[in-house]
């Protein structure tokens, strides 16, 4: 499984990410590309991940790790979270995602098949468990 890094909002209560479009999560018609009945497209859009929290646009990066990232401008009320442990290309992120890299620095956890959005969110969803908060 492929491993990659966002950037995302922590639950209080058992500190793994809290499921919100801006969080683990997509926003339609944004990150992914919706048909008129509703259904996720195919087409490699996803939610946005990269092969290691450095990569991220340094506007999302913590400030407290300006250290680390120059310019870093995100809030500090948001952590980086790693997910998978195999080299970032193109392969299962679970039976129905798919990590699709677009570059060497980015890509996008995408639906193997069309599936109505609120599904594809109960996809995205499902991996909560699997992700672990990695600063280092």
């Amino acid at each position: 499984m492929p491993r990659f890094f966002r950037v995302m909002k922590k639950d209080a209560n058992d500190n793994l990410p809290v499921l919100a479009q801006n969080s683990l999560g997509v926003r339609p018609k944004i990150d992914v590309d919706i048909d008129a009945q509703n259904n996720v497209q195919v087409n490699g859009k996803g939610m946005s991940v990269s092969p290691d929290w450095r990569d991220i646009n340094h506007k999302r990066i913590q400030i407290r790790k300006c250290d680390v990232v120059p310019g870093a401008q995100g809030s500090n009320n948001t952590f980086c979270f790693r997910h998978g442990t195999g080299p970032f290309v193109q392969g299962a992120v679970t039976n129905d995602l798919a990590l699709e890299p677009d570059s060497a620095t980015h890509g996008n956890v995408a639906p193997v098949q069309m599936v109505q959005f609120p599904t594809f969110e109960g996809h995205i969803a499902s991996t909560r468990p699997d992700w672990v908060e990695d600063e280092t």
